[in-house]
């Protein structure tokens, strides 16, 4: 399954271990899972227990199961991710000083950015105006833009 959650992981001890006494702290590393592709909450993992072999009958849970005790695993923040290891530019076409240019927006993205995302950055004060009033595509990327611009806001 590539999308869409929520997964059930089932770990199962194949029987030729110890059993684990009481009070001790066990780390397992699941390798290979893919975070969400955006910063914010993961939301609560809805269901952890522990259980014998049968699958079904609980040793320790904490889930929304009327049986369960305990709090559910609290939820994760994520951060952003960080442009794919290379870090953005702006680069203004011509580097003399007040001339009226274009600039070149150049990012490589860490996760995929959606059909209906926005690109947001802010140019520094040092600029004397940013009319930006259209895109023109280059590379990487397809579709159309609209371009707004509110006081010293362009959205493009």
């Amino acid at each position: 399954k590539t999308a869409g959650g929520p997964w059930v992981v089932i770990i199962t001890r194949a029987g030729d271990g110890a059993t684990v006494a009481t009070g001790t702290q066990v780390v397992i590393v699941l390798t290979d899972v893919t975070n969400q592709q955006h910063e914010g909450s993961s939301g609560t993992f809805p269901l952890f227990k522990t259980t014998l072999a049968d699958g079904t009958t609980a040793i320790d849970e904490s889930s929304s199961e009327a049986d369960a005790v305990g709090i559910v695993p609290p939820a994760v923040t994520f951060t952003p991710s960080g442009w794919g290891g290379t870090t953005p530019s702006i680069v203004p076409v011509s580097l003399i000083a007040g001339a009226v240019t274009d600039a070149e927006v150049t990012f490589t993205t860490g996760n995929p950015w959606t059909a209906d995302g926005k690109l947001i950055f802010e140019v520094p004060d040092t600029f004397t105006n940013v009319g930006a009033d259209s895109v023109a595509i280059t590379s990487g990327i397809d579709g159309t833009f609209t371009v707004a611009q509110t006081g010293t806001t362009t959205v493009l």
